[in-house]
């Protein structure tokens, strides 16, 4: 397509015969001014040349039917779209429920019983996995007799054909007749009797095949490397069959054996129910090293029976990955690679095939207005929406004042207005509150086609715009109705990225049809015409025209046209001042449908604060969530839930390094329990703060060691903690002691205090979640409970620290006290405290618990044993003084646990150092943290306080003035304001939910919040009230002192 020229380009070299300041006139009289159409790329030309020739062809073989069947083709495409996307879901999942239906004996075709599965394992001479399988088992046609028996397999697994060969079929020891019907990604064998009989009563079925490359590369979760895993379902994809009694054998090649990461596991579930069983060999024969586990239970159809076990990595090749997965992997490249194909071709045809047509091959300098061409129909030839109100104001000068250029007296009431409305127009133009003006003209335009019904512009109708029109939409909807049914399937999920290639899917269909909507060349005609608004554009730059006017001269307005709708708008306002010698000629020219400065800033401030919302809560987890959980509390990583701690000792010792900074390095000797029948390698979890009040704690781990031999671990940073968990590879059984050193090399921080600000340490040795009791049996969940033991937790501070101390004790809650997020226990109590407690065998105790010492060396030694706890027999009045003193007792001892100890929150001791007793302490940190905390609920507060603030001035500015509501006002109401009490929404249920139900603040933000509601509410009735009134007082108190009649009733006036 050829484009329309504009002012930027006539100024260029190739196109200006005329330098700017017109300092060469004899140019001017050259005559001839060349016209070249503009030249395209290679690329674009060769697909122009595609379109033609494609287009030509149609219209050789086809007519309107052929039309039609392009548009039905691309709806019936449309109509699967639409069938994926609201209909039902094709080859979907067994969910809960279906499985649960499926799980009725009476309607199965046949029961399995004994059945028995046999896998050797070996490699090929190529070194890939090679299995061979007998399956064995007696069908029982309890339902009544059956044709066949169906056995289906995967046959395309993680992206490898398992090339299936079936070696042989059996029944009752004689061969059967089977067909084998291979699918996509499944292979189906179809076994009937060999006398053609129908199957019945009880029959034994064997069927003998082999599958090939079942192994897939994956990240070993225990380990963090990876390994060769075999994870093959064994009656995959479905087993309907109920199953009574299973015995499953596993054979491995020597040399497969010792590549083993750790032994085999097998899994069998239904639904909710499951046990998992590691593996051990049994002996070796000649088929290799024999593993086995057999299961009696009876298992329902679509029961679920795995065999996982892991190489090292590089045991077996890997054969290439098949066609289908690639096909899957990067199927929704292909409708993408066709629609950019389509917008590459939409493009082309848009600026080569459907571009203007040529006029001339040159143009003259033009003095004369065009025949025929208003100044706001050649802004309508020449697409300037934004010039089109300026030309309408300055069409129709006063007759005393349009005959020739010369300029003409001033004076004249009509002269006056005519000037006037030309300024007001001159200082919207190319303004962005002016945009709905722009608007309103491009639809009147549209509506009306009075260039194309002139034949100055064309409507291109070809079958290619059909093509372009229909098919991007067809194939958008394709992609929607695909994401809706691989949302059902998990695996193909991740496989695809579904979502990013159905957004970029759409936004190329949305920009070719874009590209093809409307498109309206020229016609010769219109070429022409274009050209000789051309001319005057080169004759008005050689005359200046621009700069010396006047006003009304006829060509002016043909001139501005190829100005900047702004420039030409401030040219209009300099010729209106000289001419009526005013400073402002175009007072009031915000009218009530300009959007003023403020109303556009204030909806972009909106806007923008919405997405700062947005962003805020998909980035940052909610500030005042109640209910942290560290990553330990719930044995969320891999293997922890299958470890327990029978008992610790946590020693630790505070001093100051060299640098004089507080360094806290702690010892923890752990007798821990690993389950060794669980489903996942058993693991073993630690984690401590890792920053306080906003300052970091440098957390660093040292060692860990089980039974005295270091054991691999990794770290596991959290937002303000630090997890440490082991990396086993071996399933470990029984018991252990696990050993972890670890330091803080910045443990004092700043921190408030009634006083002033302290130097504080807060050592959590453990979270208030620890453990004071284990499972008696490992795995046994019903055979009771028995105390954690030892429990000991020792601090020693150095010497030179000791008299520094302002406070200190083991932590503890006060409920008075303000608590700080993520911290259980927010006070201290003394290093030796007491506390009662009631045995329903021996009746009230008094215990004594803790101790303190210093050693000779000046170090105080604080240590909570409850082996060591003292008690006595207590009174039988809380205010009596028990006469007996306080010894340990063992047996009271022995069932002491947190509550008994008053230890519910974090167990460990917070230290109070006056300030400047460490180094490297920020001074300022704490107050930092505070305002950032603080921040977000005062930004929710401020915003919610704005939207109020806006919505009364809004009330109260319709209610004082009672003008009708103009287009800068219903901006502010109806887009700015809504859209900022939508971002105080978002930072609402960001900020409110999650906290506390004791925090009063949560109160408040609900207040503001519907407080905040109900008055956009009342200012958006207001404003809409007033909107949609057919009068407005003020503009008709104000017009007789004018004197101007509106533009619309002239324009009408003139028109008629």
């Amino acid at each position: 397509m050829r484009e329309t020229p504009h002012h930027d380009d006539e100024r260029s070299e190739r196109f200006d015969p005329f330098d700017l300041d017109a300092s060469d006139p004899e140019l001017l009289n050259t005559g001839r001014i060349p016209d070249p159409q503009p030249e395209h790329t290679a690329l674009f030309r060769w697909l122009a040349g595609v379109l033609t020739a494609v287009e030509a062809r149609l219209r050789a073989v086809g007519g309107v039917s052929l039309r039609w069947v392009i548009r039905l083709a691309c709806g019936l495409i449309a109509a699967i779209g639409v069938f994926l996307l609201v209909g039902p879901v094709i080859n979907e999942p067994l969910d809960f429920d279906d499985v649960i239906a499926s799980a009725k004996v009476d309607e199965v075709d046949w029961i399995a019983r004994d059945v028995e599965v046999d896998y050797v394992v070996e490699r090929d001479d190529q070194g890939a996995f090679v299995a061979r399988v007998e399956e064995s088992y007696t069908a029982d046609f309890r339902n009544g007799p059956e044709a066949a028996v169906e056995r289906t397999i995967v046959t395309e697994f993680e992206g490898h054909d398992v090339e299936f060969a079936l070696h042989a079929a059996t029944v009752d020891g004689e061969a059967a007749t089977a067909a084998v019907e291979p699918a996509a990604t499944t292979t189906t064998v179809r076994l009937t009797r060999p006398d053609g009989e129908r199957f019945a009563g009880q029959q034994r079925i064997t069927i003998a095949y082999d599958l090939h490359h079942l192994i897939a590369p994956e990240l070993d979760e225990a380990t963090g490397r990876t390994v060769d895993a075999l994870s093959w379902p064994l009656f995959a994809p479905t087993w309907p069959q109920a199953t009574k009694g299973i015995e499953v054998s596993l054979a491995l090649a020597p040399e497969l054996d010792d590549a083993l990461v750790r032994q085999p596991r097998a899994y069998v579930g239904w639904l909710l129910i499951s046990g998992t069983e590691w593996l051990t060999p049994e002996g070796e024969s000649a088929e290799g090293v024999r593993y086995s586990f057999t299961n009696d239970d009876t298992l329902p159809p679509n029961a679920d029976i795995w065999v996982d076990a892991s190489f090292r990595e590089g045991t077996f090749e890997l054969p290439p990955k098949t066609t289908l997965f690639w096909v899957q992997s990067y199927g929704p490249l292909l409708p993408l690679a066709l629609l950019a194909v389509l917008l590459l071709f939409s493009l082309a045809a848009r600026r080569v095939v459907w571009a203007d047509s040529a006029g001339d091959p040159w143009y003259l300098s033009r003095s004369e207005p065009p025949e025929r061409i208003t100044p706001e129909f050649a802004a309508q030839l020449l697409r300037r929406p934004r010039h089109a109100e300026l030309m309408n104001a300055l069409e129709r000068p006063p007759a005393s004042a349009s005959r020739g250029r010369s300029r003409p007296k001033t004076g004249g009431a009509a002269r006056a207005r005519w000037i006037a409305r030309a300024a007001r127009a001159g200082h919207r133009a190319g303004r962005l509150g002016n945009l709905p003006s722009m608007w309103k003209w491009r639809a009147r335009w549209r509506l009306s086609g009075a260039v194309e019904a002139r034949g100055l512009r064309w409507a291109p109708d070809s079958y290619v715009r059909d093509v372009f029109l229909f098919a991007p939409v067809a194939i958008a909807l394709v992609q929607w109705g695909l994401l809706r049914q691989l949302s059902h399937q998990v695996v193909l999920l991740v496989v695809w990225w579904p979502f990013a290639f159905v957004m970029a899917s759409t936004l190329l269909a949305v920009v070719t049809v874009a590209a093809v909507w409307r498109p309206r060349p020229l016609t010769r005609d219109g070429a022409l015409a274009v050209q000789q608004l051309k001319g005057i554009d080169v004759f008005a730059r050689a005359t200046r025209l621009r700069d010396r006017g006047p006003l009304d001269d006829p060509l002016l307005p043909y001139a501005l046209l190829f100005e900047g709708a702004r420039d030409a708008g401030r040219a209009v306002v300099l010729h209106a001042a000289g001419e009526t010698g005013d400073d402002e000629p175009g007072r009031g020219w915000r009218t009530d449908h300009f959007i003023s400065a403020p109303a556009l800033l204030a909806i972009v401030a909106a806007i923008f604060v919405l997405a700062g919302s947005i962003f805020t809560v998909s980035a940052q987890p909610p500030p005042y969530d109640s209910s942290i959980d560290r990553v330990t509390r719930h044995d969320e990583l891999p293997g922890t839930f299958y470890s327990e701690v029978q008992g610790f000792e946590i020693e630790a010792e505070l001093s100051r390094d060299e640098s004089g900074r507080a360094r806290l390095s702690v010892t923890e000797t752990n007798t821990v329990r690993f389950d060794g029948s669980a489903s996942r390698v058993p693991q073993f979890a630690r984690e401590w703060p890792s920053a306080r009040l906003g300052q970091r704690l440098g957390v660093e781990v040292g060692s860990v060691r089980i039974d005295g031999d270091p054991a691999p671990f990794r770290e596991v940073p959290q937002r303000e903690s630090l997890a440490v968990v082991t990396q086993f590879e071996q399933v470990l059984d029984g018991t252990h002691e696990i050993e972890i050193e670890y330091t803080l090399s910045d443990a004092a921080v700043e921190a408030p205090k009634a006083g002033g600000p302290v130097e504080q340490v807060r050592w959590t040795a453990l979270y208030s979640f620890w453990d004071d009791e284990y499972y008696t049996t490992a795995g046994a969940y019903f055979d009771g409970r028995s105390p954690v033991r030892p429990i000991r937790v020792q601090l020693v501070v150095a010497p030179d620290l000791v008299d520094e101390i302002v406070d200190a004790g083991w932590i503890v809650s006060d409920h008075d006290l303000r608590k700080q997020p993520g911290e259980h226990g927010n006070w201290m109590r003394p290093w030796v405290y007491e506390n009662r407690v009631y045995d329903d065998r021996s009746g009230a105790h008094e215990l004594r618990i803790g101790s303190q010492q210093r050693r000779d060396d000046g170090a105080l030694v604080v240590e909570l044993d409850v082996d060591e706890v003292k008690s006595r027999p207590g009174s039988s009045s809380a205010l009596e003084e028990p006469a007996e003193p306080f010894a340990v007792d063992p047996d009271l001892n022995s069932w002491l646990g947190k509550h008994e100890l008053n230890q519910n929150t974090d167990l460990g001791a917070r230290l109070d150092f006056a300030p400047g007793t460490f180094a490297r302490v920020d001074a300022g940190a704490y107050g930092r943290y505070l305002n950032s905390y603080r921040l977000p609920f005062t930004a929710l507060l401020a915003l919610a306080g704005a939207v109020v603030a806006a919505s009364v001035g809004v009330i109260a500015f319709l209610v004082r003035t009672g003008r009708r509501t103009s287009l800068s006002l219903a901006a502010i109401s109806f887009v700015a304001i809504p859209v900022a009490a939508l971002a105080q929404c978002v930072l609402f249920f960001w900020v409110v939910p999650t906290m506390s139900g004791s925090d009063v603040r949560g109160g408040l933000g609900v207040a503001m919040g519907g407080l905040m509601l109900a008055a956009v509410i009342v200012q958006l009735v207001f404003a809409l009230r007033r909107r949609t009134a057919e009068t407005d007082p003020a503009v008709s108190v104000r017009r007789p002192e004018t004197g101007f009649r509106p533009a619309s009733r002239r324009a009408s006036r003139s028109r008629g």
